[in-house]
Order: C-alpha cells, then structure tokens, then sequence
C-alpha cells in the first residue's frame, strides 16, 4: 500500500491526460493524490485544484502552490510549460524534504517550437525525470537541433505509458458514430454530402507550427485545389483563445472549418488526419485512421521515422499521399507500441519507483507536519 501523498502540477493538455490516469492508479494503491492545474490542463482534470498566472508573478503563485503541497512526498509537474522552471525551484526552496519529480510526456527526443528548449530547463531543476516513452531513460535528448539536454543516466526513469485506450475508444467511435458525426458536421454548415473527404488538420501551439508549418499547409492545401476535400482544423486547446491559426487561414482565404467538436469525435469523423508534429500522432495510427505529415519540413518522428505515415512538404506530396488513402494498410499495432516505449505493467513501474525514490531521499512525513 502506498501510504503517502503525490501531488501533480499540470498547465499542459497533453500530460494532464497522463496523470489523470496516474492518479487513478495511485489511489487504487491507496495513496492520496493532489492536482494543481491552469490553462488547458484543467479541463482533462476537473478534480484538480485550480490557479491562474494571468496578472500574477509566476514566483509568487509557484511559492503558494509549493506551500500547499508541502505534505506530499513526491511532486511531479509536466515539462512543456515555463511556469515549471519557477514550480520547481520554488519546491526546492520552500519544501526541501520532498523528492520533486519532472513528467516528459511527449515520445519524441526532441519537439521542436520551444518545447525542449522549456523542458530542458524543467528537467534541470528537477531531481528526477519520468518518461512516458520508456526508451527515452537510455537515449540522450535534444534541447535544440544537435544541441543534447545536460541530465545525468541516474536522474532518468522509464515509465512506459501511453494512453492506448483512447485510440482504442475512438476506434470504437468511428465504428459505430462516424457516420453520424459526419452527418452533423455537413448539415451544420449547410452542406450536401457527395463523398468529400474530410482532413482534419491536429493544430498545434507554437512558433514553429504558427509561423512554419501551418502557413506552409495553407501554401500546399490552396495550390492543390482540391474540390473533392473539406479541411477541418482542429485547434490545439492551448492555440484556442489567441486563434492565431484560424485568423491566418481567414487571412489567406482558406476554405476550410474551424472545428468546435471533441477531439475523439473529431477524429471518428476523419476520412484521414494531418498534423506536422503532436504528441497525439500515434494516437491517429492506433485508432486506424489513415495519417498525413503536413507541413514545411519532414520532422523525423516516430511515424515518419518508422514510415507508418507518408509527409508532404509541397503540393505534390500532398496529392500522392491523398491518392493512396483508399490503399494504406492498416499500421502494426505492435511496431507503435514498441517505439512509443510502453510498458503494459507502467501503474507497478510508477508505484514502485515512487517507494525507491521516498527510501533513497530518507522522506519521513513528519518533516512536513502531515
């Protein structure tokens, strides 16, 4: 039985979805589970305790956040935000007893648009690191292009989790609702529905994607003009509020819909789905749904790495990868699996690995009042 607190900071979508599924697991293991979230992160967990930086100084909210947790044992924030460089040391500071841990959620050695230049810096000031994509305990990582993340083999843990059961569920979705989402979608915008694919393009939410490779599809999508395809642009969470990407597409006179669906039933709708780079991708393949790499460069992830994709950097591309929509294969499921670094056994990992760490620190309870 797991007899402590571990508390989670989540300002990201992506990683909320991971400790939501932690917290569940802990608990069953009878351990006690505590979650601050802001921004996109509070919709996947509607348990957690809210905060905001909006108007505050980023110092100041991590310090309070830090004095609230400072019963737990350990204290795991996600890795993608700047505000837990902050948390981190702010941890250090204010509550030294406790083991504070770092969450690297995405399976891809380096992301480019600022991720791994912020996540580089949260791992730093971190004691420990866990990795979703197990692998990437035993492979250096990339702060930016050629340039490899400072962090020592012992500070690294492998996990081994993705949330497999989503593409499976949306698998389920578009067997049994696609259909009738797509009806929806058509009559919503007044449209006759005459076998027009619909794309829907997984946007995301940085100055890559905003500046480089959504700007490119655009470029692809309008010198492809395409008659027989509706593009849907589904908004990252975070990218949502400023809309930079649905005002650049209005911009050039894109003729697509920005959606306002789920992302699941999105995706049960999708005749194929676009992306340049998401943390989601393999999501796509697991759910058998037909996938396309869209944007200014081939980014070498593990779908296109693995060529369980085809990538379009010019109209061209775009129209081949279209064409053999009707003739992709289904992906192995097992290849995925295996180059995202899953465990099935991650919940055991997590539990165990967590007591390893309380005993290696010497945590005693009483050294925080709980």
């Amino acid at each position: 039985m797991l007899e402590f607190t571990i508390c989670f900071v989540a300002c990201h979508a992506g990683p909320a979805d991971h400790f939501a599924a932690f917290a569940n697991e802990l608990q069953a293991r009878g351990g006690k589970v505590e979650i601050f979230a802001s921004g996109p992160a509070l919709s996947k967990l509607p348990q957690a305790q809210p905060f905001s930086l909006e108007g505050r100084i980023e110092w100041e909210v991590a310090s309070e956040i830090a004095r609230k947790c400072a019963k737990a044992a350990i204290v795991i924030t996600d890795v993608g935000h700047p505000f837990n460089i902050s948390m981190q040391k702010a941890l250090a500071q204010e509550a030294p007893h406790m083991i504070r841990a770092a969450y690297y959620d995405n399976p891809e050695d380096f992301v480019p648009g600022g991720y791994s230049e912020t996540a580089a810096k949260v791992m730093q000031a971190a004691e420990k690191v866990f990795f979703a994509n197990a692998h990437l305990a035993n492979l250096p990582l990339l702060e930016e292009p050629l340039k490899e993340v400072a962090l020592a083999r012992d500070k690294k843990i492998g996990l081994g989790y993705y949330p497999v059961e989503q593409a499976e569920s949306i698998a389920k979705l578009r067997k049994e609702k696609g259909m009738q989402i797509r009806a929806e979608l058509f009559k919503a915008h007044g449209l006759v529905d005459r076998g027009q694919k619909l794309l829907v393009y997984a946007g995301g939410n940085n100055e890559e994607y905003f500046t480089k490779a959504w700007p490119a599809f655009l470029q692809i999508f309008k010198k492809a003009a395409l008659d027989d395809v509706i593009v849907i642009l589904q908004q990252h969470p975070g990218a949502k509020k400023e809309n930079r990407d649905g005002k650049l597409a209005e911009e050039r006179g894109a003729n697509l819909w920005i959606s306002h669906l789920s992302s699941p039933d999105v995706q049960a709708a999708a005749d194929a789905m676009l992306y340049y780079q998401t943390s989601m991708a393999p999501q796509f393949v697991l759910a058998q749904i037909p996938t396309i790499q869209v944007g200014h460069e081939v980014y070498q992830d593990i779908l296109t790495k693995n060529k369980l994709c085809r990538s379009a950097t010019n109209p061209e591309e775009f129209l081949s990868a279209l064409k053999e929509l009707q003739t992709q294969s289904s992906a192995p499921t097992e290849c995925i699996k295996e180059s995202l670094g899953i465990h099935p056994d991650w919940g055991s990992r997590l539990a165990k690995r967590a007591l390893e760490l309380i005993a290696e620190k010497g945590y005693d309870s009483s050294q925080s009042g709980g």
